[in-house]
């Protein structure tokens, strides 16, 4: 584009030469006055109550940086100032622009990782399978309401209720997918004043009740379609990510049928022919608190765009401490990609078109899904190994 030279490539970002055009590589950071940060709060002379967690660290001082191993230069221009719901910390971009007088970086264009290679779809049927996916059943709770949707739930999913016509849909669901918090908080109810027992498990301090409805539920259905059971932020397991499936002895019951799967968080499978990717949701829910805006699925398919579903960890979300390997970093890209938990249902087609220079000129399509909570919604999400067509089931009293 008039430039008679092409831009030479600076591998480390102090190198950069003033006024001259190159590009650099390097992990955007974002300086946010609002977010936490556990540093400062440990360096402080006295303890002070923590403050309520905030909806969003955004803020106007919010600057964007880019670093690597020797240093980090501030990123200004147009394109930066216009740029809305694509900067993140931990995510990893190249910058084509020059140094300023005043040192910071004046970027002129920059671009992410973009989709990585994607298998074909090869539908093992011609019509494909329909995979049901929930969220958020939350069992246990004390709500009557919540009990009856989801055994209206299990009828559909065994082609006991509804019309002829929905009986022969239920018939082609071929797996059944619960991403994440199936189980409800305990109601804790102890008193103040009492003493806690010596012996066996206080009653006012634990309850059963919300293992004992899940388990219950998962063998209605375990016998008769595969179940995929992924752990969620309010399940009891290990809170860091990637979560570790839910332990086989609070399900007595149910772990004892072939059907019934216990997944991580992500999880990947392959169903049909088709690859399915997908979260509980914290890992959108945490990068939400960094941007203005409130485009949850903007921020889904963002995701892929960066190639890494949880650039945020392990900053602002607890992760395991991985030395040699980033586990969210995207190496194929699915054909659906869901997100649990969120709180309402979206989804669209992501079709990208491949580069002019590429080798594999093969269009790359996802079907991107926010899954909403069971729980608040008592909806449940249908996909298509075949076509990726997206349906949306809605269970509640009165309808």
């Amino acid at each position: 584009t008039g430039v008679e030279t092409p831009p030479r490539h600076v591998k480390r970002l102090l190198e950069v030469e003033n006024g001259k055009l190159c590009y650099v590589v390097g992990t955007v950071y974002v300086d946010m006055p609002l977010k936490p940060n556990v540093l400062e709060d440990l360096a402080r002379d006295h303890h002070i109550t923590a403050p309520p967690p905030r909806e969003k660290y955004h803020s106007a001082s919010d600057e964007i940086m880019l670093e690597d191993e020797s240093g980090r230069v501030r990123l200004v221009g147009q394109k930066i100032d216009d740029a809305e719901g694509v900067f993140v910390t931990g995510t990893i971009m190249a910058a084509l622009g020059a140094e300023t007088s005043s040192g910071d970086f004046e970027v002129i264009e920059y671009c992410f990782a973009g989709l990585p290679p994607q298998p074909a779809l090869k539908p093992a049927q011609p019509d494909g399978e329909w995979v049901a996916i929930a969220s958020g059943l939350e069992m246990g709770s004390a709500s009557d309401a919540a009990d009856v949707r989801t055994e209206m739930l299990v009828e559909y999913l065994l082609g006991e209720a509804g019309e002829e016509e929905d009986q022969d849909e239920a018939v082609k669901i071929s797996r059944l997918i619960l991403a994440g918090n199936s189980l409800a908080r305990p109601d804790i109810g102890a008193s103040a004043g009492e003493e806690p027992k010596k012996y066996g498990y206080d009653s006012s301090l634990y309850t059963a009740k919300p293992t004992e409805a899940l388990d219950a539920f998962l063998s209605e259905l375990a016998p008769s379609l595969p179940i995929e059971l992924m752990s969620g932020e309010t399940d009891p397991t290990e809170p860091t990510m990637p979560q570790q499936p839910l332990h086989h002895a609070l399900l007595p019951k149910s772990a004892m049928y072939e059907g019934l799967t216990g997944r991580t968080n992500p999880f990947w499978c392959d169903i049909g022919g088709a690859s399915f990717f997908g979260t509980s949701g914290q890992t959108v829910d945490d990068i939400f608190k960094y941007l203005e805006g409130n485009d949850r699925l903007g921020v889904a398919m963002q995701t892929l765009e960066w190639s890494h579903i949880a650039p945020t960890c392990p900053d602002t979300l607890w992760c395991f401490p991985f030395t040699d390997r980033d586990p969210f970093i995207l190496h194929q890209t699915p054909h659906v990609y869901f997100v649990g938990n969120q709180p309402r249902f979206e989804t669209r087609l992501v079709e990208a078109q491949p580069a002019a220079e590429s080798e594999d000129q093969t269009v790359k399509r996802v079907r991107v899904v926010l899954v909403p909570k069971f729980s608040e919604t008592g909806e449940v999400v249908l996909v298509n190994t075949a076509t990726l067509e997206v349906r949306r089931r809605r269970f509640a009293l009165g309808e």
